[in-house]
């Protein structure tokens, strides 16, 4: 495998996120995203069904602890790890009980942290509706800093960039597989997590998540719709504490060489049927 090809391939396994009052929330996931909680150490639950796993702890409100992504194999880890202590990227024992004993973690420049590892395997839970955890997305001040540091460190993919008339980038959309992103960075006056996505199979999919989101009285906030930068359909609902939480289907496929495409900073770029989310 060339060097160029660090991270790839690898799939987004799972996310810690932290809340202020950390039960409400492992009510509402086990509830909306119909996940079956286990508690692994004071004050931390996992969250579990087939294809998403979400780890919830004490922290701030809206908070990211990490994002763990699974590599193909331990070959391929330590090419990765190495390549990064050769950056002098500091280095750190993960924090993820869903990984293996090998994996580590790094922060990116903006603090943001993530564990890379093999995932341990766990038994599958049956679920009513399919939706792998596929990406998460993050909010900057600074898009090329963090940009750089994903492609150069980490050897994330540019997909597609959005910019304004003036050539400034908006967002930029990162791949670690064949799947058009994997990764998001988005500008905004402020840093931290700003949405993560699990992947449905079709539009039936997302038909049936708005009628079980229904179900559960909880309102879809943006959707349904169709991003022009990926190509999905998505819809979006908000859990307990604001977080950001999207269900999409039939994401575009990209080879490892193919070349980024550009987007005009526009409602069509994020919404092609119609109004979208612009962060700034």
């Amino acid at each position: 495998m060339p060097d160029d090809k660090l991270i790839w391939p690898a799939r987004l396994h799972h996310l810690n996120l932290t809340s202020e009052d950390p039960q409400p929330l492992v009510d509402w996931y086990s509830r909306a995203l119909m996940m079956e909680p286990r508690g692994i150490a004071k004050g931390e639950t996992w969250l579990r069904g087939k294809d998403r796993h979400l780890i919830i702890s004490d922290g701030p409100k809206g908070g990211l602890k990490y994002a763990a992504y699974t590599l193909e194999n331990e070959a391929q880890l330590i090419r990765l790890r190495n390549h990064i202590r050769e950056k002098d990227i500091a280095v750190y024992p993960s924090p993820s009980p869903l990984m293996e004993d090998s994996a580590f973690m790094i922060a990116d420049p903006d603090g943001n942290q993530f564990v890379l590892g093999i995932c341990r395997e766990t038994a599958v839970t049956p679920q009513m509706l399919p939706g792998r955890l596929q990406h998460v997305v993050f909010r900057t001040t600074d898009i090329s800093r963090l940009v750089a540091f994903h492609s150069s460190i980490l050897g994330f993919r540019v997909s597609d960039v959005v910019k304004e008339e003036n050539g400034e980038v908006t967002a930029t959309f990162m791949r670690s597989d064949p799947e058009h992103h994997s990764l998001g960075i988005f500008r905004a006056s402020e840093t931290g997590l700003d949405h993560f996505c699990s992947e449905s199979t079709s539009w039936n999919d997302i038909r049936d998540w708005g009628d079980h989101f229904a179900g559960c009285q909880i309102p879809i906030t943006w959707g349904a719709g169709r991003h022009g930068a990926g190509n999905n359909l998505f819809i979006f609902v908000a859990d307990q504490d604001g977080n950001n939480v999207e269900i999409s289907a039939e994401i575009e496929h990209w080879t490892f060489e193919q070349e980024p495409r550009e987007w005009l900073h526009e409602q069509r770029t994020l919404n092609l049927w119609g109004s979208a989310w612009l962060r700034s």
